[in-house]
């Protein structure tokens, strides 16, 4: 038994992702989160003060039901400074679309989601399309490049962006920000790093709070132009400090997310190469691909919900302001929803996976995030058919609720126009 596989087996029975993530666990939690499933679908978690979902039947019961919401400032966090965190970020409105509740949920969301409607989404391919052709331009030729920081990366930062009007050159600052802020996203973040991250959260604020200024007084057709111009305080409009908090959720989950989607599909497409070439054969395969690996791999790993009043659950009785915390990589691979959960399947009939979650607060940007990771996959398909997975380890990073790596060596072997 090998040092990494002791670690793993080696965790005891009061294990919580949130709190005792190791490097051995965020290469491969999928054993681990087996076993926890076998403990229970619904496990509660001293360590954590939550509930720990495991099943996709409990999960999609607690993300549709209106017994649950997302007013987690109830919460009481077990760590006394993430639990500041929470008070401070409320009382200096740090609020968005992912902390409330209808009705502000429901007119907030409404004044938000008609940049990201289908129409919307399909009249922004060709923009990604050349921007992906771009990327591979500057690596195809190589003998060596670091498919996240030289293409996953760089796509997704761009088409968000553009898309609510910030400057792409500032991109690699927007990286910093965003990487430096869900660093502390583990329950059991030091104080440094919460510091850090409130710093970066406040920085990336002024930055946009002068963009929005700047669009004011030169409106232009961008989203947080067309998002300013409605800002007020009125109920049916966006206050400012709405459109600032909303504005730093869609730059960091516009981009983290999606790069992560298509690292973790190359990941596996490149170390399983019969399945590689499966696609650059049938390239109509790739959508199937994307949802399976949503599924099989899925950038982001938990959702919370906090219940509002007393609740049962299967088996367990959940109680008002109890946290319960959906591990989403157990539930998308429950042997009693998928045949053969833990297969990679790109012919897979059931894909109703939760990776973009589900109910009221379904995922506004699934179909761009869709969007981008089929048109760079299949660019990569088209130009470097060849391509090889270098001889480099590919470590993800932390923390676990975001699933991803921090870089993936490849040999593009192939300098095709």
């Amino acid at each position: 038994m090998n040092i990494v596989q002791k670690e793993i087996a080696e965790i005891n029975t009061d294990f919580d992702p949130l709190m005792d993530s190791s490097p051995a666990f965020l290469q491969n939690p999928y054993p681990t989160l087996h076993r926890m499933r076998a403990r229970g679908h619904l496990i509660w978690s001293q360590r954590g003060n939550q509930w720990l979902v495991t099943s996709m039947e409990e999960a999609n019961l607690i993300l549709k039901s209106k017994s649950f919401g997302k007013a987690l400032e109830r919460w009481k966090h077990p760590s006394l400074i993430m639990r500041f965190v929470q008070r401070f970020s409320g009382r200096f409105g740090l609020q968005n679309i992912l902390r409330q509740d209808p009705p502000e949920h429901t007119r907030v969301r409404g004044l938000i989601s008609s940049a990201f409607v289908p129409s919307v989404v399909r009249d922004l391919e060709p923009q990604i399309s050349e921007t992906a052709e771009a990327l591979i331009d500057g690596f195809a030729t190589a003998s060596s490049a670091d498919l996240i920081s030289q293409f996953a990366f760089p796509l997704p930062i761009t088409v968000i962006a553009d898309l609510l009007g910030v400057s792409k050159d500032d991109r690699e600052q927007f990286r910093n920000w965003s990487t430096t802020i869900t660093g502390s996203m583990q329950g059991n973040a030091c104080p440094y790093k919460v510091v850090k991250s409130l710093n970066a959260s406040f920085e990336l604020r002024k930055y946009l709070r002068q963009t929005v200024a700047e669009k004011l007084k030169r409106p232009d057709e961008s989203l947080l132009s067309r998002l300013a111009q409605v800002s007020s305080s009125d109920r049916d409009k966006l206050s400012e400090e709405e459109l600032i908090s909303n504005s730093v959720l869609l730059l960091i989950a516009g981009h983290e997310t999606t790069v992560n989607l298509i690292g973790n599909c190359m990941h596996y497409l490149l170390r399983n190469y019969q399945d590689w070439k499966l696609l650059v054969e049938n390239p109509q395969l790739v959508d199937a691909a994307i949802e399976e690996i949503l599924r099989f791999d899925s950038p982001v790993q938990i959702v919370r919900r906090i219940a509002n009043e007393n609740v049962r659950i299967g088996k367990q009785s959940i109680r008002k302001d109890d946290v319960v915390t959906i591990l989403i990589g157990a539930c998308n691979r429950d042997g009693a929803f998928f045949h053969e959960p833990d297969r990679f399947d790109v012919f897979r009939e059931n894909k109703k996976h939760i990776s973009f979650g589900a109910g009221i607060h379904y995922c506004l940007g699934a179909e761009l995030a869709r969007t981008e990771a089929r048109i760079a996959i299949r660019a990569l398909m088209r130009r470097l058919p060849d391509m090889k997975i270098g001889n480099q380890q590919s470590v993800y990073k932390g923390p676990f609720a975001l699933r991803g790596l921090q870089s993936l060596t490849i040999d593009p072997g192939c300098n095709s126009a």
